[in-house]
């Protein structure tokens, strides 16, 4: 299927800005899952597992008598995954290079879950719509997504973050990627015949006294996606550089406010009929 041009890349780089990512953003997602109803026994489709750690939490709320299957596009990420898995010890998942809307049908799961994936497939209401002959009758999908169009906490002291961050949204936006797929959940869900709770889940994700820890989560972004800003003429590669190592750097580093991890993330999930 055709999808949007993926602007952070499949590389080392941006296996480790995936890690760090999902250590910050783990607490919102884990209250999604829970919420969505995620729990003891399940087999759980993970649909874009990417370096495994959606699925490695999965793991720890489905326990021992459930199981995850963690599949992606990238046959790297997927070996990466699988090689952190092994070294955890971690027996109740395994992962798999393969579409998740291509799947045989005739094994089906409790739920199928995923993290900022909707947003890179081309028709995310098609895509929920396959997911779902994956699912068993009055399984979950649940999933959660950027909302990015929803006013993120900022503070006016932040100029160069709030212009970076329009920068990667750009990019987002040029690739054909949606950002505000969050938002747009709950009618997906009900377009793709689901049966969603009307009332998802919405958080942000900031620090306070962590310049470090806000200055690195940006200057990740920026790491992978680089090649993808100077490729689409957004802006130069120096230009960039200088912005992340000195500028946001010197904003961020021994910033005294509220720094934003990301753009709001609302976590929506549905029952198959």
């Amino acid at each position: 299927m055709d999808d949007t041009d993926y602007v952070l890349g499949r590389t080392s780089t941006e296996y480790e800005r995936l890690i760090e990512q999902a250590e910050l953003l783990r607490p919102l997602t884990e209250r999604m899952l829970r919420a969505a109803g995620i729990g003891a026994g399940m087999r759980v489709l993970d649909v874009g597992c990417g370096v495994g750690e959606v699925s490695l939490l999965v793991s720890e709320l489905v326990g021992p008598d459930g199981s995850v299957v963690g599949v992606d596009l990238d046959g790297d990420a997927v070996r990466f995954a699988d090689e952190r898995r092994a070294a955890r010890g971690v027996a109740n998942v395994v992962f798999h290079q393969a579409d998740a809307r291509s799947l045989p049908s005739d094994d089906l799961f409790d739920a199928a879950v995923g993290r900022f994936v909707l947003m890179f497939m081309s028709d995310p209401t098609a895509a929920l719509r396959l997911i779902a002959q994956r699912v068993r009758s009055g399984g979950i999908v649940a999933f959660h997504e950027w909302a990015a169009n929803v006013a993120s906490p900022s503070a006016t002291n932040q100029p160069v973050l709030d212009s970076f961050r329009n920068l990667i949204a750009a990019t987002f936006e040029r690739s054909g990627a949606r950002l505000d797929t969050g938002a747009e959940l709950y009618w997906r869900m009900r377009d793709a015949g689901l049966e969603p709770d009307p009332r998802p889940l919405a958080e942000f994700a900031v620090c306070m006294g962590q310049g470090v820890v806000g200055y690195r989560r940006w200057a990740l972004f920026a790491r992978s996606m680089l090649p993808k800003i100077v490729e689409y003429g957004l802006d130069a590669e120096e230009e960039v550089l200088d912005t992340v190592e000195r500028r946001l750097h010197d904003e961020l580093i021994d910033s005294r406010d509220l720094i934003p991890l990301s753009w709001l993330m609302i976590g929506q999930w549905a029952r198959k009929p």
